[in-house]
């Protein structure tokens, strides 16, 4: 039985249904996120991609209850963390579940880390809070963690402060941070922005190392979808605040349905093609998200769009021969 089957029979570890999350902006209201609907089964990874201002980190916040409240235009919706409601639980309950049994990897690491605090406090902090650590426990732990995410000389790091660190073991140091108290369901969001093509590697092996020692769910989030081709169990593509495929890794890479997603993968280089062949980009821009949209939201840019694509939008269903291959396309590839 394959990864896919077997975490298709399990119960699922996270059940999000019809999220809705619009934001406040000067110029009225933003709807980031419009209807997401997605399960992750324990154990699984889910690479969520699409271009950036998709709606991608606004839903892993929200998720969390990380989103300001007093941004929130709208917010409806369930986020079903075992079974139990995250969008109904207080404040003071929410920072119990955070780090503990679900932990964000944020997009930058500079700003994700407390610059007049050193490596060592910072990740002591989640296990003194949700473990009960004593402080010397608290560093020996420390270093363990920094010695298992890569950091050399882990007994003088744990003393350094962020900005005595690279991009990459930054990063390395917010990893820690976040597995530090075992969690169930690790959220990376763009892990690898702006780092090196070699250190984006090492952390993107690293995350697939830790996930299968500790059995981890994991939701990948990225604009690249070679980011998340070979380490996502199932893949989700995002598009203008809403799911528009869904389906196995392998499905969305040889068989794809929705034209935005064959888009997307015609527009990353390829090793085959000569030398300075020019990238295929996809035409126009995505649409504004102040507005009600009407139609399919990839129409203004789909060579396949017609009047009843810029009228009516299809709903996210799938053909009888591929009941999990969901897609939402009048006329799919």
């Amino acid at each position: 039985m394959t990864l896919l089957a077997q975490t298709a029979l399990a119960t699922p570890l996270l059940d999000v249904r019809d999220l809705v999350v619009h934001l406040r902006a000067p110029g009225g209201t933003v709807r980031a996120v419009d209807g997401v609907s997605f399960r992750l089964a324990p154990g699984e990874v889910l690479g969520l991609v699409g271009e950036s201002g998709s709606g991608k980190t606004v839903m892993a916040r929200a998720l969390l209850g990380l989103t300001p409240r007093h941004a929130i235009a709208r917010a409806s919706g369930e986020v079903l963390f075992l079974g139990r409601d995250l969008r109904a639980l207080g404040e003071r309950a929410l920072r119990d579940v955070r780090g503990r049994e679900v932990a964000m990897v944020f997009q930058d690491p500079m700003t994700a880390l407390n610059p007049v605090m050193t490596i060592g406090a910072q990740l002591a902090e989640p296990m003194r809070h949700h473990l009960g650590l004593g402080r010397r426990e608290a560093r020996t732990r420390a270093i363990e963690l920094l010695e298992r995410v890569g950091i050399p000389s882990p007994q003088r790091r744990v003393s350094d402060y962020p900005h005595h660190l690279s991009g990459g073991m930054r990063q390395r140091v917010v990893l820690a941070i976040a597995l530090s108290c075992g969690p169930k369901l690790l959220i990376a969001d763009e892990p690898t922005t702006a780092l090196d093509v070699t250190v984006q590697a090492q952390i993107l092996d690293l995350i697939g190392d830790l996930q299968h020692e500790q059995q981890m769910a994991v939701v990948l989030i990225s604009h690249d979808l070679e980011v998340v081709g070979g380490r996502a169990d199932r893949i989700a593509v995002m598009y203008a605040g809403r799911i528009v495929e869904q389906a196995a890794a392998r499905a969305v890479f040889d068989a794809p349905r929705m034209p935005y997603t064959e888009a997307l993968l015609r527009s990353v280089p390829r090793l085959d093609q000569p030398s300075h062949t020019r990238l295929e980009a996809i035409p126009g821009r995505p649409p504004g998200l102040d507005a009600a949209l009407v139609g399919c939201r990839f129409a203004p840019r789909c060579p396949r769009a017609d009047d009843r694509c810029r009228s009516e939008e299809p709903a996210l269903g799938a053909d009888d021969a591929a009941p999990d291959h969901l897609y939402r396309c009048w006329y799919p590839v």
